[in-house]
């Protein structure tokens, strides 16, 4: 029969898996004993914006010389570690340099940033969101746009308009833009009417939130809810200016938050430089 060789397990986020992580797991690798390395299965956020894959590769990736002493495995997310008396096992602090401790995925997010910009257009049906959307696209020709009524057709088929689907839609469509942004800058052209979901929103991605607003879209009634956000990175109003000036206030807003994250070494991605080209109008 032949016999298991122990292993010592490391559980952690790796968000993302650093070089701290890496000596910290070596110190038992360089003596040949086996280590399983358990990812928790966090959900998608600005504190979490790596999926579970893109942490297994990162693992796979740092350790890899080490062949099958390494196991990787998943958990569901923890917040804690209980045991009893006579466990068969030992919990054991590894003590690293001052300089490794120093280490921390926060910053590492911070010097590497792993989102681009999101934007998000909220407003009632009407106040020319989507409008904006394929302007901001002219200038910015990477840019990506998460239509709502087109996520409706996809991610969202077979929703209807209650609160809680509403609901369900929009923090959807905010972890596909987290995923996307990535990628490239995304806009999010999508009413997401109620402020309690907005502020889920929040915690999940950090968008610059661009409120529209326009006499032709329709009076906030129970068929059309809508809470106005209260403190929008900006406010535009569809009637008093072109589609093309206010993509311009939006780009003008992108340049100034860029500047605001390079003083605060916020976890974003913008470009060099933002090109402000006119859209010629119809």
């Amino acid at each position: 029969m032949v016999q298991t060789k122990s292993a010592s397990l490391f559980v952690g986020r790796w968000q993302p898996f650093h070089e701290g992580h890496q000596a910290l797991v070596e110190t038992v690798l360089s003596k040949g004993k086996p280590v399983v390395i358990a990812i928790r299965d966090t959900e998608l956020s600005q504190k979490n914006p790596y999926t579970v894959n893109e942490r297994w590769g990162m693992i796979q990736k740092a350790l890899h010389q080490y062949g099958e002493l390494v196991k990787i495995i998943v958990i569901p997310d923890i917040d804690e570690v209980c045991y009893g008396r006579d466990v068969g096992y030992g919990i054991r602090k590894i003590e690293l340099s001052d300089n490794l401790h120093a280490v921390s995925g926060t910053n590492k997010r911070k010097e590497k940033p792993p989102v681009h910009p999101i934007l998000w257009l909220t407003g009632q049906s009407g106040a020319g969101k989507t409008t904006l959307a394929r302007t901001l696209k002219q200038n910015m020709p990477e840019l990506i746009i998460l239509d709502g009524n087109e996520m409706r057709e996809s991610i969202s088929l077979g929703a209807d308009f209650s609160k809680i689907d509403r609901s369900e839609h929009n923090l959807r469509i905010a972890r596909l833009a987290l995923v996307l942004g990535k990628q490239a800058p995304v806009v999010v052209s999508v009413i997401a009417p109620f402020a309690a979901v907005r502020a889920q929103i929040d915690a999940l991605i950090h968008p610059l939130w661009i409120y529209l607003t326009r006499n032709e879209s329709p009076a906030t009634s129970e068929t059309y809810p809508y809470e106005p956000p209260e403190h929008p990175h900006l406010a535009l109003d569809g009637d008093s200016a072109t589609p093309e000036e206010n993509a311009c206030a939006v780009l003008s807003l992108l340049e100034q938050s860029h500047a605001s994250a390079v003083r605060s070494e916020a976890p974003r991605i913008f470009p060099e430089s933002i090109p402000l080209v006119r859209a010629k109008r119809e």
